[in-house]
């Protein structure tokens, strides 16, 4: 089972992890970064940075390795909404042929992200990018550079993603990720702050399924922001459900109060 946690360092970066990195300076970006497709090489996964042409990745490319820098590949920066999802997809498959143990990926976000990314885009590339890594043997740190994308696309990007590494260490109120095919965990807490990073992961996904399930063990509290953007975003996509499973009892009790426990609102807790 994933759970939610914030690293340290890229050292403790395993299979099926998905971290989203904040790198606050350049100069901490390089050394983690190497240390991190060191350990890869090391313990036999196929490492690929999706990054600029830099000479400290060098020793990271063929046979073991692979760098693929979008401004120089086909599109040019700012690849169309597929481009990331499926390169890892192939990349993972091969690496699986090859003999690898897994894929590690080491993503410059800055590098892939034109640069009026919108934090929508941003939720509908990771959630796919989350629910690859989740099944398949594959781990992919994203780094993105603050400063150097907007306040909210950074909140979108870390809320996201079930892995969080910052210096200092600020995790997301809340985080969404991939539990299963038609599942995803929800953890921490959805309140007014967060309340618009939440609807718009939401949103995302429920453009994708007809009924889906939130497994809310880690979620500590929604409070009534929450629970209406919730609502109102499961009514605004018609014949669209979202269904959530093992929330708390103080969740539950707050969802009756104020009235969602409706079978006209197409959103209802389970046990």
């Amino acid at each position: 089972m994933r759970i939610a946690r914030s690293v340290a360092s890229l050292g403790r970066v395993d299979i099926g992890d998905h971290v989203c990195w904040v790198v606050p300076r350049p100069g901490d970006f390089r050394s983690a970064a190497q240390g991190y497709l060191s350990d890869g090489t090391q313990l036999g996964d196929k490492v690929m940075v999706v990054g600029s042409s830099s000479p400290a990745w060098l020793e990271f490319q063929a046979p073991n390795g692979l760098l693929v820098d979008p401004a120089v590949a086909p599109g040019g920066v700012g690849w169309d909404v597929d481009a990331l999802v499926t390169l890892v997809r192939q990349e993972a498959e091969t690496a699986d042929r090859q003999g690898f143990r897994a894929l590690r990926v080491l993503a410059e976000m800055d590098r892939i992200w034109p640069a009026d990314i919108t934090a929508e885009q941003v939720a509908d590339q990771e959630l796919r990018l989350d629910a690859l890594t989740g099944g398949t043997a594959a781990m992919m740190v994203c780094a993105y550079a603050s400063p150097g994308f907007a306040p909210k696309v950074l909140e979108q990007a870390a809320s996201v993603h079930p892995h969080f590494a910052g210096h200092p260490a600020q995790p997301p109120s809340f985080q969404i990720f991939n539990e299963s095919a038609d599942c995803w965990r929800v953890s921490g807490v959805v309140d007014a702050d967060g309340a618009g990073a939440f609807r718009v992961a939401v949103t995302g996904l429920l453009r994708s399924m007809a009924t889906l399930r939130l497994r809310c063990d880690g979620l500590q509290l929604m409070d009534a922001v929450g629970m209406r953007t919730l609502a109102e975003a499961a009514a605004a996509m018609p014949g669209r459900k979202i269904v959530l499973e093992r929330a708390n009892p103080t969740v539950r009790r707050c969802w009756e109060l104020l009235g969602y426990d409706d079978p006209a609102v197409p959103a209802e807790l389970v046990p």
